[in-house]
C-alpha cells in the first residue's frame, strides 16, 4: 500500500462555512455551495468567522500573530499612532539611529502609572530609553521618552490582527490544524443563531471549546524553556 506524500489542501472559507452549517444540523450533508439561500448563509457565516478569529486574542499568545514592526522615528517627535492592522505592542523594543544602524539599544516599555510620574517629559536625547503604549483608542499609540532628537528606527514586538474572512475563495488566516476547530466553533454559533435544540448546542459548544483549547496550547513559539526555582536556605541573607 502506497502512503500519500502530498499534504492536504486547506479548505476555502466558503467550504468551511458550508461544513459548519452541516455540522450544526441546519443543512443536510448533501447540500452544496450552489444550494438555495446559501448566499445569505455564507454572508452570515463569514461575519461569525470574523468574530471568532478576533476573539482568539483573549486566549493569549498565538505565535502566528506575533512579529516585529519597524517604526520610523522622526527627530523631535515622541508620539506615534500604530497602523490599524496591529492589535497590541509587547515587551521591550530595540532602537538604532540612522547614523549608527549597527548599534542597537534597548528601549523599555513602561506602564501609564510610571509614565505619569516622569517629571521632565519634554527631555530630549539622541535615543529614547522608555516607551509607553496607550490603548484607549482603536489602535495603540506609542509615546517615547526622552524625546528623540535624532532620526532612527524602533523595532517593536507586536501582535497583528488576523485577516478577515470576507473573500470566499481564501482560506482563514490560521494554520491548518485550526480549520477543524473553526468548523466546530462556527457550527456552535450557527446552532445558537438558528435556535437549534439546547442539547445540540451544548454538545457543539463542549466539543468546540475542547478543540479550541488544544489548538491554543499548540499555538506558541516552540522554543526551549528553563525553570528557575528560588528558595530560602540557611546560607541565605
Amino acid at each position: 500500500m502506497t502512503i500519500s506524500s502530498t499534504p492536504t489542501t486547506p479548505i476555502t472559507i466558503t467550504t468551511l462555512v458550508l461544513l459548519a452549517y452541516k455540522r450544526a444540523g441546519v443543512l443536510p450533508v448533501e447540500a452544496t455551495t450552489s444550494g438555495a439561500n446559501y448566499s445569505a448563509k455564507l454572508a452570515h457565516g463569514k461575519t461569525l468567522l470574523d468574530l471568532i478569529l478576533d476573539n482568539l486574542a483573549v486566549e493569549g499568545f498565538i505565535a502566528r500573530t506575533m512579529s516585529f514592526y519597524d517604526l520610523d522615528i522622526v527627530a523631535g517627535t515622541e508620539v506615534y499612532t500604530m497602523p490599524d492592522t496591529l492589535l497590541d505592542v509587547y515587551e521591550d523594543a530595540m532602537f538604532h539611529s540612522d547614523a549608527a544602524p549597527d548599534s542597537e539599544l534597548v528601549c523599555k516599555q513602561i506602564d501609564i502609572a510610571t509614565w505619569q510620574t516622569l517629571t521632565t517629559k519634554d527631555t530630549e536625547s539622541s535615543r529614547p530609553q522608555l516607551y509607553m503604549v496607550s490603548r484607549s483608542g482603536a489602535t495603540p499609540v506609542v509615546t517615547l521618552w526622552p524625546v528623540p532628537n535624532e532620526a532612527g528606527t524602533l523595532r517593536l514586538k507586536i501582535a497583528r490582527l488576523l485577516g478577515d474572512n470576507q473573500t470566499s475563495g481564501n482560506t482563514p488566516d490560521l494554520q491548518r490544524y485550526w480549520l477543524d476547530v473553526l468548523v466546530w466553533m462556527l457550527a456552535w454559533y450557527v446552532a445558537v443563531d438558528s435556535s437549534m435544540p439546547l442539547d445540540k448546542i451544548a454538545f457543539l459548544q463542549q466539543t468546540a471549546l475542547g478543540k479550541k483549547k488544544e489548538a491554543v496550547n499548540y499555538a506558541f513559539e516552540h522554543t526551549g524553556t528553563q525553570a528557575v526555582v528560588s528558595y530560602t536556605t540557611q546560607w541565605s541573607d
